[in-house]
């Protein structure tokens, strides 16, 4: 793998608790499941259900995971719970009857996933989490990015863009995954240390951009004199740039968000967004597939792998798309 854009690709091995991405808005298939390759080289099925593919994150990091293992030649079969809890508690335990070789988890709820995986250890099925960490269980290994650097990070572009004064507003994440948890402490934490900054309100949108939307329709209310956000996903912050739009002040508000997506890129590139800290999530579901390979074939995985991301801004825009393509992210 090439390593050009290098602090995206930067990976960091720990064995910690650490975290990485997003939730809800673009095209996604019911609860139903895709083959990321119909011949494995073992013959065994790998069983991932992902949170949502109602996101473009997520599409990516499904599209990762599946070019991977085509290329690795596993049977990786790949299903949505649809951002529902229930869903995937329920789809959880079809697999695990299956008793595939191994069950590949991303939470919608960290907390409530821990059934399942103890359902997965009773039955001797290893089992390992992407992107959102779970609260308990047994896993083999833990991958995603790190959510309190990645708060940290947005924290300090703003400040900087804001020359360290003003008002700001927090939109949140799913505030039942350490993703979210994380990814506020780590801004909170960091915008803290600019005394001249206040944050006049913060509120959970749910990783989704039509609720962003109307969360921040609503603050602008009460907020007129707002002069930065920081979305805790650029699905969020894509919303939050629409109730700009519609207010005209896109100009007057600096807005920072997290992962990368294409319309953040976009955005960027226009100027009605001012940064986002860019995850590839095409990239974190390459690594995923290959997990899965070396589980399949005996090998041991190390505990837990963090990924880092890398500010992206107008001045370095274009370097990281040129990233996307050399790692063969679509970004479709």
């Amino acid at each position: 793998m090439k390593k050009t854009f290098a602090v995206a690709l930067s990976v960091l091995v720990i064995g910690g608790m650490i975290a990485g991405c997003s939730s809800n808005s673009s095209s996604g298939s019911a609860s139903g499941a895709s083959k990321g390759s119909s011949s494995a080289s073992s013959g065994k099925e790998i069983d991932m259900i992902i949170s949502t593919l109602n996101n473009p994150f997520f599409v990516s990091l499904k599209n990762g995971a599946e070019a991977e293992a085509k290329k690795l030649g596993i049977n990786l079969v790949i299903q949505n719970a649809n951002n529902d809890n229930q869903t995937e508690l329920n789809l959880a335990q079809t697999d695990i009857l299956k008793k595939p070789a191994a069950l590949v988890l991303d939470p919608v709820d960290s907390n409530a996933i821990v059934a399942s995986i103890n359902q997965a250890n009773q039955a001797k099925i290893p089992v390992y989490a992407f992107d959102r960490l779970p609260t308990g269980g047994k896993l083999e290994t833990f991958i995603g990015y790190d959510a309190i650097n990645a708060g940290k990070t947005a924290a300090d572009a703003l400040a900087k863009a804001l020359n360290e004064k003003g008002n700001v507003i927090e939109i949140q994440g799913i505030m039942g995954t350490n993703v979210a948890q994380d990814r506020s402490k780590g801004f909170e934490q960091e915008i803290a240390k600019y005394p001249n900054i206040k944050v006049v309100a913060k509120q959970p949108a749910d990783f989704d951009r039509a609720k962003a939307l109307n969360v921040m329709t609503n603050l602008i209310q009460a907020h007129s004199d707002v002069n930065g956000v920081y979305a805790a996903n650029d699905e969020m912050a894509m919303g939050v740039v629409s109730a700009l739009k519609a207010r005209g002040m896109t100009q007057k508000v600096t807005v920072v968000g997290n992962d990368g997506i294409k319309d953040a890129l976009d955005s960027i590139t226009n100027g009605t967004m001012k940064a986002t800290n860019a995850e590839s999530p095409f990239y974190e579901g390459m690594q995923v597939a290959d997990i899965a390979k070396d589980i399949l074939d005996g090998k041991q995985v190390k505990s837990s792998t963090t990924l880092e991301g890398q500010l992206v801004t107008k001045a370095n825009v274009d370097n990281y798309w040129k990233h996307l393509k050399e790692i063969g992210d679509p970004q479709d």
